[in-house]
């Protein structure tokens, strides 16, 4: 465990001071079938479940940190395709990638655990600033991380904050690795309504959402540091 390299996500709601106290326990209660759901998307890639604490604060454990990015996507993608116009509420996460050692993993309490990746990533959320929503903190000497924080999260936090709620249930879906036929069937859960969309309005949804440049961003990203990482882990077994 010593030199294995973990990523941890800690996060809290956005403007959750605004929130009925109905809204708060809605939105915490999807961040836990969320964190289950990329789990059943990306098997063996976290650890324990999702842990909330206080009214409106998370933290989640990866076990595989080259996914840390795509994970932090996906919970702001999920949470904020929940959004409800007739409530006037819209739901979204601040979320802090730290990645580094674990010295205790308390699987029941995830928040309860220790180590270099709970420091880091705790330390950027509190560190976060007033209108950024997604950050990521390292000492890693790892060069496609080393950048990340500085580069490519905050260009994705923009994207990202400038989703519509239609943009953001349509890369939901799309990182739920559904089709543009299966997101369009599934549209009425996925918008808690009656509301139907084609495969064609589907695609123009990811297409504002710069979709396919975000994927192929994700996917050179986490090739380098899963690469990266395996070398570590060989050097640290020699």
């Amino acid at each position: 465990m010593r030199n294995k390299l973990y990523a941890v996500l800690t996060g809290d709601l956005v403007k959750s001071s605004q929130m009925s106290p109905e809204q708060s326990i809605f939105a915490m209660k999807s961040l836990r079938q969320l964190a289950k759901k990329f789990e059943s998307v990306h098997q063996d890639s976290t650890i324990g479940e999702l842990d909330t604490f206080r009214h409106d604060s998370w933290q989640w454990l990866l076990a595989k940190p080259e996914l840390a990015l795509r994970a932090a996507l996906f919970m702001r993608a999920g949470l904020r395709s929940l959004s409800d116009k007739s409530a006037k509420i819209k739901f979204d996460t601040r979320i802090a990638i730290g990645t580094g050692t674990v010295e205790n993993i308390v699987e029941h309490s995830i928040s309860d655990s220790r180590g270099d990746a709970f420091s880091h990533s705790g330390k950027a959320l509190d560190a976060m600033k007033k209108d950024s929503r997604l950050t990521y903190a390292t000492e890693s000497d790892i060069a496609a991380e080393r950048w990340l924080g500085g580069g490519l999260v905050p260009l994705l936090d923009c994207l990202v904050t400038k989703w519509t709620t239609v943009e953001a249930r349509a890369v939901y879906g799309a990182l739920m690795e559904w089709t543009q036929e299966k997101i369009a069937e599934q549209w009425s859960i996925l918008s808690n309504t009656e509301e139907r969309l084609t495969r064609q309005a589907v695609g123009k949804a990811l297409s504002r959402a710069h979709w396919n440049t975000i994927q192929g961003a994700l996917e050179f990203v986490e090739a380098k540091i899963k690469e990266n990482y395996e070398d570590h882990a060989e050097k640290c077994n020699l």
